[in-house]
């Protein structure tokens, strides 16, 4: 189906049949889900200068973060849509647990057009989302993080990969101390044996950061594989 019909169903489906924005509870009648336009407009981004890795800073924009100031980010560039409240958290929930699949399109439109996110994938070699263990994608049915790398990946023609599996079944990581994080994605993830990745550029996606162990766990890997260089685009920062 083409743009224009995809955009005229969606219209016309969302005329007969009404959803109520995730955010606000008002009804969406021109679908764009799962906000209204007015949330979509709301959505919260990340105010003031950023490190290269994608970490907010305090200070001025010729600073570093204290992760690659004290060389402990793996990550060589690093971009997110905006902080984790308000309609973006609201988006990523919707996408993680009601099962709003259409939500990774609408979320990687916006990224896409954010220059810092567009940079990142211009010029990489493959898109990756962050894997779920085997035992959590079934009892999900889906990982929210594919579906984003394949919405961003697929529009510029960068080839989405799955080479990286996650091996251990880890806790969530919500509600853990930064300590925490760290202990519980060590040896979780391995590069798998039809890897073709050495010398790549390669950009893994996920929907939410905070201390960013998960991604920073995921980079030490490819890159002992071989990788030349790992950047990341998140949806959201929590930290």
């Amino acid at each position: 189906m083409t743009l224009f019909w995809t955009e005229a169903w969606d219209a016309l489906t969302g005329a007969v049949f009404p959803t109520p924005c995730v955010s606000c509870g008002g009804l969406i009648a021109a679908h764009d889900p799962p906000l209204c336009p007015g949330c979509w407009a709301k959505l919260p981004g990340i105010v003031g200068p950023v490190c290269a890795c994608g970490s907010p800073l305090p200070g001025s924009a010729g600073e570093v973060c204290g992760r690659c100031r004290r060389g402990r980010s793996n990550i060589a560039q690093g971009a997110s849509l905006g902080v984790y409240a308000g309609p973006l958290r609201d988006c990523v929930l919707a996408l993680k647990y009601d099962g709003r699949h259409r939500t990774a399109s609408r979320l990687a439109t916006r990224l896409l057009a954010h220059p810092r996110c567009r940079a990142l994938l211009d010029s990489a070699d493959a898109v990756m989302g962050v894997p779920l263990h085997k035992e959590r994608a079934r009892e999900r049915g889906f990982n929210q993080a594919d579906l984003l790398a394949h919405a961003l990946g697929e529009p510029l023609s960068v080839p989405v990969s799955s080479d990286l599996a996650r091996t251990r079944k880890t806790r969530p990581q919500t509600g853990l101390g930064a300590r925490e994080r760290r202990r519980n994605v060590v040896d979780a993830f391995e590069v798998k044996a039809t890897c073709s990745l050495k010398n790549a550029v390669v950009v893994l996606v996920d929907d939410v950061t905070t201390t960013g162990a998960t991604l920073r766990e995921c980079a030490a890997i490819l890159l002992a594989y071989g990788v030349r260089e790992v950047r990341s685009i998140t949806v959201a920062r929590a930290e």
